[in-house]
C-alpha cells in the first residue's frame, strides 16, 4: 500500500473527521426492522488461497457458516471474490454471493475497494446491517440506512507504539499511524463493535468510552480430540518474528529446560512460524517446519507432540493455544489477561519468571488429561451477534 495514500488519508481524517461526523449525524436515521434482518458482509479483500493470517481466515469463514445456520437472518448477502465459492458450498436460497467474478483487490484495487467500492455497493443493497469481520471500516462509511457492525479483534498498534519508543518497531511509523486511524476510526463511527474478549473491551473503552461494544467470543464448529492410546515425546513450539510473541525469550526458557529437566531427555522442539531476523535456532534438537497444512498439523501434534508452547506479551484473543487444546495438546502459555480468559490456570506462566514457566513446564508435560474448556460454536457466535443487533438502537 502506497506510502503516500497512507499518510494523505490520516490527514485527511485529522482534517475533516468533525465535518464528516456531523454529516453522518445528519444522515437519514437508519431503522431496523427486527422481524426480517437483512445482513450484508464483506470477504472481498480477504484470499483464500494464500493468506497470511489465518486466525482471520477461519473467524471470516465460520462466521458466514454460523449466520447461515441462524433463522433470524432472513437475507445475507456475501460479497466475495472468485476463491471464495469453494468454501462456501452449496448456499441455501436466502444466502446470496456477489462479485465472484473478480480477483481479490490488491495495492490501489485493495483501497478503492475499501474507500469507494465497499460503501457503494453497501448502499446498493440497502441492507439493515453491514458487517466487517476484519474491524476496518471506510475512512467515511456513508451507508445511508444501513448500520455498520465491525468485528474488531485487537488494537495492537498501541502495543507498539509503547515498546516502539523504547525498542523499535517492526512497523513503518506510516502503518502503524494508518492501523490506529483506522482503529479509532472503527470505534467512532461503527453502530456496533464486536469482539472477542474482556481484555479487548477494556482496551476499546479505553480509547473510545462511548462505543458500543459486545463481546461475542470466537467459534469452533469441529468437536475437540479425544486423544487415546500413546502420547508424543516432543514439543510443539509457535515462534513468530514479531517483538510481541517473544520468540527469542522463548527459546532461551525452553533451552532451559531441555537442559535441566529429567524429562527432556531427548526431547525435539517442533517450531511453527517465522523467526526473528537473524535469528537461529540453538541446536539440532529444534526442528523447524515454518507453516504446515492443516493435516499435517494435526499429524504433528498427535502423533510427535505431548505439549505445545506459546509465548506472547499482546493479544486480542490467542488461537493457537486454544487450538492446541482442542487438537488435544497441553498449551502452555503467557498469563497475561486475554489467555486468562480462555486457557485454564495450570497452563499459564508468568512472563518475567523463567521459575515459574518451567515449574508449569512439567506439570503439564507429566499430566495424564488434557483440560480443555467448553467454547461456543460459530452458530452461537452468530446467534450472539444478531441479538447484539437487535439490542442496538
Amino acid at each position: 500500500m502506497s506510502t503516500a495514500f497512507m499518510v494523505l488519508t490520516t490527514r485527511s481524517v485529522a482534517a475533516y473527521g468533525p465535518f464528516v461526523n456531523r454529516f453522518m449525524l445528519d444522515a437519514p436515521p437508519k431503522v431496523c426492522d427486527i422481524n426480517r434482518m437483512k445482513i450484508a458482509l464483506t470477504l472481498t479483500d480477504q484470499s483464500f488461497t494464500d493468506t497470511k493470517s489465518v486466525g482471520i481466515f477461519n473467524v471470516s469463514l465460520g462466521l458466514v457458516r454460523g449466520l447461515m445456520q441462524c433463522p433470524e437472518a432472513k437475507e445475507l448477502h456475501i460479497l466475495g471474490n472468485r476463491e471464495c465459492s469453494d468454501y462456501l458450498g452449496e448456499l441455501p436460497p436466502h444466502v446470496q454471493l456477489h462479485l465472484t467474478d473478480r480477483d481479490v483487490p490488491r495495492r490501489f484495487a485493495r483501497v478503492w475497494w475499501d474507500q469507494v467500492g465497499l460503501p457503494r455497493y453497501l448502499r446498493q443493497l440497502e441492507a439493515d446491517w453491514a458487517l466487517l469481520p476484519k474491524g476496518f471500516p471506510p475512512y467515511f462509511p456513508c451507508l445511508g440506512r444501513t448500520k455498520l457492525a465491525c468485528y474488531l479483534h485487537d488494537v495492537n498498534w498501541e502495543y507498539y507504539e509503547q515498546r516502539g519508543r523504547q525498542e523499535g518497531t517492526p512497523f513503518p511509523r506510516h502503518q502503524l499511524l494508518y492501523f490506529r486511524t483506522l482503529g479509532l476510526r472503527c470505534l467512532r463511527v461503527a453502530d456496533l463493535v464486536l469482539t472477542s474478549t474482556a481484555f479487548n473491551c477494556e482496551r476499546f473503552a479505553a480509547h473510545v468510552p462511548q462505543a458500543k461494544v459486545e463481546r461475542v467470543g470466537i467459534g469452533f464448529d469441529d468437536p475437540p480430540e479425544q486423544l487415546s492410546g500413546p502420547r508424543g515425546r516432543d514439543v510443539l513450539f509457535y515462534a513468530s518474528p514479531y517483538p510481541h510473541k517473544l520468540t527469542r525469550r522463548g527459546v532461551e526458557r525452553m533451552e532451559r529446560w531441555l537442559a535441566d529437566s529429567p524429562h527432556a531427555v531427548g526431547v525435539r522442539v517442533h517450531v511453527l512460524g517465522g523467526l526473528p531476523p537473524g535469528m537461529e535456532l540453538p541446536s539440532p534438537r529444534w526442528v523447524y517446519h515454518g507453516r504446515l497444512s492443516k493435516n499435517d498439523m494435526r499429524q504433528l501434534m498427535r502423533e510427535s507432540c505431548r505439549v505445545s508452547v506459546y509465548f506472547s506479551e499482546y493479544e486480542g484473543f490467542g488461537m493457537p493455544p486454544v487450538e492446541s487444546l482442542r487438537a488435544g495438546l497441553p498449551c502452555v502459555a503467557s498469563r497475561i489477561p486475554p489467555l486468562e480468559e480462555n486457557i485454564p490456570a495450570q497452563y499459564l506462566f508468568r512472563n518475567e519468571d523463567e521459575a515459574d514457566f518451567l515449574s508449569v513446564m512439567d506439570a503439564a508435560y507429566t499430566a495424564e488429561m488434557v483440560e480443555c474448556p467448553v467454547y461456543p460454536s460459530w452458530q452461537e457466535v452468530a446467534q450472539r451477534v444478531l441479538l447484539a443487533m437487535r439490542r442496538c438502537k
